[in-house]
């Protein structure tokens, strides 16, 4: 009864990674898209438009945008965030492929099959290489963000005498990778317990 709960839990959730992973499969090809398309047109697009948001401060501007960019690195900037996105898009591909093969015996009714403790720890060296990647091009591109625009003119100079940038990497990725390692000796050690049950029968 428990191994049927076990195999229909399994499948259910393979199913919704499954379609995870097409969503992750379709953002990396808009966001590839989007790269050349912003090479051709991103300059037109941006001074066309008279609102600015900084994070989650919206601006709304007296004159074109086009006023207050730098704009030698206006598509470097808009390139930047979308190969961060592909980048985040093929990270969670990534993440998703293996907790699916972590569930490929699961779906059998086998949770300590041989070699599952191996597939647990290399979702956790998967987390933290796509967990740094991420996190090193996030700050990558907010610098290129911030560069784009020219910031003399739409800070008041008279009030605002200096600017500094602040960026704080976010540990997630290896809090989430320690567990999932830790999680790894667990299920080796019930994998050794599921060898003996199976020598002994």
């Amino acid at each position: 009864m428990e191994n049927k709960k076990l195999i229909k839990s399994a499948t259910i959730i393979d199913r919704i990674l499954k379609i995870l992973q097409g969503f992750a499969i379709a953002g990396v090809i808009v966001s590839a898209i989007f790269i050349p398309l912003t090479a051709i047109f991103g300059e037109k697009i941006i001074a066309s438009a008279d609102k600015l948001k900084l994070d989650a401060l919206d601006l709304e501007l007296s004159g074109s945008l086009d006023s207050y960019l730098n704009a030698a690195n206006v598509k470097s900037s808009i390139i930047g965030m979308l190969i961060v996105g592909v980048l985040g898009c093929a990270a969670i591909w990534c993440v998703l492929r293996a907790l699916r093969e972590i569930l490929a015996p699961m779906k059998e009714g086998q949770p300590f099959a041989a070699g599952i403790a191996d597939k647990i720890r290399k979702l956790g060296w998967t987390v933290l290489i796509t967990g740094a990647i991420t996190e090193i091009g996030g700050a990558i591109a907010n610098v290129f963000a911030l560069r784009m625009y020219d910031l003399d003119k739409l800070m008041n100079p008279e009030i605002v005498s200096d600017m500094t940038f602040d960026y704080s990497f976010n540990l997630w990725f290896v809090i989430t990778a320690l567990i999932i390692f830790f999680l790894s000796y667990v299920f080796r050690y019930g994998e050794s317990l599921q060898k003996e049950s199976d020598e002994t029968l």
